[in-house]
């Protein structure tokens, strides 16, 4: 079958299913789809909450928003209170979303004669890692899938080379603004998803996508922080200090010199380090273990004086090398790669043995010893970012059709969005990476006809998968050895 405006699959191998199987999938898939959505929704209902959401339901259930999260959550959750309280419609809207997503990427691969990989992309959704973060409602989860059900209906057009639809257009708008304005990050991985939306195939190539995914992200802040402010009217709360107070304690305690924290902190030598961990959150703020070490006006406020930033600026200037290797640590944490066994657990909030400071939560060494299975390296996410770099390498030489251009797509918004943790990253956890594993295993099941089409030259095959293990080996070995070498 010849393609259509070189916009349809060319994969150059067989087809896996004859015409029949894929007429079959095409009723199993979205049973499949709708079976796996309500099992998810039996399974979580009505949901869980954290810290962050419980603030937010407040917010929607007050209408008066703050800025430390991003007020179109709340917003949103403020018009779905008629349908019930607590989490619950707002998880049914994650999930309802969450598997439309994987539905539409599913058919999409169907209808290119694809019937295994489509129900290998159903099946993924499913993914345990992802059904535990997608439990929870809270903003990492609402980006996501509100960028996946966008993806999977630009994917189902794009693949059969349709125009797509005004209300199809609307919505897949919606879905992208909402998944961008949710999580002020996530301006570091739109830039690809916003040519794949609107640029021809032929700017699908990888340097375009890394260009874009720059140039998108200085654009994009300035723009979401006013219609922020024009939409929602939030109080000011001054998230971004935790950031700069965080990199300033990084800074003293990498130069033995707690002066750089003047005026804003106090804080003699000798107690750096129990005030500091690259590991986890910033000790400093207003709920961590030295928050009385800090001199805010309020006491219940995470906000400082004015002058916190240009003090940032100018101690990352005198200190290069301190602010490099503190922020290289956090990102190794953020990542969960060279790290030892529930590391945690070495924070200033989870030590043990100060009464004056009881840990927030005792861990214990089943705790540490089973972490390597709860936290295995399926859930790194520098074992998916790793596995996206490469099949950037190896997709580089493959035609532009639409399996290729979203592989690129997603691999690139992936290593953007999470690769900005270097920068403004603060705590450790994986939920914070869920639209990067998303979009990496999403990436591999559209490519991997392409991957198999290589096993004649399997030479970047085996590279990649050497690169993969290798940092997947030295992960295992950190955890197993007790490696200290990034506390």
């Amino acid at each position: 079958m010849q393609p259509k405006s070189g916009v349809l699959f060319d994969w150059s191998f067989p087809r896996i299913a004859a015409p029949r199987l894929s007429a079959v999938a095409g009723l199993w898939i979205p049973t499949l789809a709708f079976a796996l959505f309500m099992a998810n929704l039996a399974l979580h209902y009505p949901g869980v909450m954290n810290n962050d959401s419980v603030l937010q339901l407040r917010q929607a259930t007050t209408g008066q928003y703050g800025d430390w999260h991003p007020p179109i959550m709340a917003w949103l959750w403020s018009w779905l209170l008629p349908f019930g309280e607590g989490p619950a419609p707002l998880l049914l809207l994650h999930l309802a979303l969450y598997w439309a997503g994987f539905g539409l990427l599913a058919e999409s691969l169907r209808r290119a004669d694809h019937p295994v990989l489509a129900v290998a992309m159903v099946l993924a959704g499913a993914f345990p890692p992802f059904l535990y973060v997608n439990a929870q409602v809270v903003k990492d989860v609402g980006m996501a899938v509100a960028w996946l059900a966008a993806t999977g209906a630009l994917f189902f057009y794009r693949s059969q080379a349709r125009p797509v639809p005004w209300p199809a257009r609307i919505a897949i708008t919606l879905l992208l603004f909402y998944g961008t304005m949710v999580r002020t990050n996530a301006i570091f991985g739109l830039g690809p998803l916003l040519l794949l939306a609107f640029a021809p195939a032929s700017w699908m190539r990888s340097g375009r996508l890394m260009v874009s995914a720059v140039v998108v992200a200085v654009l994009a802040l300035p723009a979401s922080m006013v219609l922020n402010k024009v939409l929602f009217h939030p109080t000011p709360q001054h998230a971004t200090q935790s950031l700069f107070l965080y990199d300033l304690m990084g800074i003293a305690v990498h130069t033995n010199d707690p002066s750089v924290l003047e005026p804003r902190a106090t804080i003699a030598a000798a107690d750096l380090r129990s005030c500091y961990s690259p590991y986890w959150w910033d000790s400093l703020s207003s709920w961590g273990r030295c928050a009385d070490r800090v001199h805010r006006p309020n006491p219940d406020m995470q906000t400082l004086p004015e002058g916190l930033e240009a003090q940032w600026a100018k101690t990352i200037a005198a200190h290069p090398i301190a602010y490099a290797e503190h922020r290289l640590k956090h990102f190794n944490s953020a990542l969960l790669f060279a790290v030892p066994l529930k590391h945690i657990r070495l924070t200033p909030e989870y030590r043990t043995g100060d009464p004056a400071h009881p840990p927030l939560e005792v861990v214990s060494e089943r705790d540490v010893h089973m972490d390597l299975l709860r936290k295995n390296p399926f859930v790194w996410p520098v074992t998916w970012l790793t596995w996206s770099a490469c099949l950037l390498v190896l997709l580089r030489r493959e035609q532009a059709v639409p399996s290729v251009q979203l592989a690129r797509v997603l691999a690139v918004s992936a290593l953007g969005y999470s690769g900005a943790y270097l920068l403004i990253g603060v705590a450790t956890d994986m939920r914070y990476h869920y639209w990067s594993l998303l979009a990496a295993l999403v990436a591999t099941i559209v490519a991997f006809p392409h991957l198999a089409a290589m096993r004649s030259r399997p030479r970047g095959l085996v590279t990649s998968a050497a690169i993969v293990a290798g940092v997947v080996a030295i992960g295992i070995a950190a955890r197993l050895l007790d490696w200290r070498v990034f506390v």
